[in-house]
C-alpha cells in the first residue's frame, strides 16, 4: 500500500513539474503529496462499492473529469477570485445578499441547496460515491458560472462572490467528509 501511495505521489509530482516547471520543488512535492493521496482516495470513493474499477494513476490525476484534481482546481480557482478581490472580500461576502439572475448563477445555487439532501442519501445508502458525484457536478456548475459570470469588478460582484464562497465552503465540507485535504494553490 505504501508503494502504491508513493507511486501516486511521484506521478503527481511529474505531472505538476510538466504543468508548472517554475514551481519551487519543495512546494511542488508538498502539493504532489496532497494531490496524489487525494486522487487515490477520491478515485476509490467515487466508485460504487459493488462495482469493479481499474486502478490507473493516469485517470486519477487528470485535471478534467470526475477526479480529485479537477475538484481541487475548481476549489483553488475560488480562492484565486477571493485573493484578487483582496482584503475587502470577507466584508463583501458578509454583507452580500444573493441576487441570482443569470442561468449559471441559478443552476449553481440550486445545486448548492441539494448538499444536505445528498449527505442524507450518503448516510442512508452508505454510498460515498453519491457525495463524489455531487461534488463533481458542483465543480462543473461552478466552472460554468465562472465562465459565464464575471465576479471581480462586476456590478454583481458581492452577490457572485458570496455564491462562490458558498461553493468553496460546500466543497471544503465535502472534502472533509471524504478525508481529502484541499490545497490552497495549484
Amino acid at each position: 500500500l505504501i508503494d502504491l501511495l508513493n507511486a501516486g505521489i511521484d506521478q503527481a509530482d511529474k505531472i505538476l513539474a510538466d504543468r508548472s516547471p517554475e514551481m519551487n520543488p519543495d512546494e511542488r512535492h508538498k502539493l504532489a503529496k496532497a494531490l496524489g493521496l487525494s486522487a487515490i482516495k477520491y478515485s476509490d470513493l467515487s466508485s460504487h462499492r459493488m462495482s469493479d474499477y481499474s486502478f490507473s494513476y493516469d485517470k486519477m490525476l487528470r485535471f478534467e473529469g470526475n477526479t480529485a484534481a479537477f475538484l481541487m482546481y475548481s476549489y483553488v480557482r475560488i480562492l484565486g477570485i477571493k485573493r484578487k478581490i483582496g482584503a475587502r472580500a470577507d466584508e463583501l461576502i458578509k454583507n452580500a445578499k444573493l441576487d441570482l439572475n443569470h442561468p449559471s448563477e441559478i443552476a449553481l445555487a440550486l445545486h448548492l441547496a441539494r448538499f444536505s439532501e445528498t449527505l442524507k442519501q450518503v448516510e442512508e445508502e452508505l454510498l460515498p460515491n453519491r457525495l463524489t458525484d455531487y461534488l463533481y457536478q458542483l465543480a462543473e456548475k461552478f466552472n460554468a458560472f465562472f465562465r459565464d459570470c464575471r465576479v471581480e469588478g462586476s456590478p454583481e460582484e458581492a452577490s457572485r462572490l458570496k455564491l462562490a464562497d458558498l461553493t468553496l465552503k460546500t466543497m471544503r465540507e465535502g472534502f472533509h467528509i471524504l478525508g481529502i485535504e484541499p490545497v490552497e494553490r495549484m
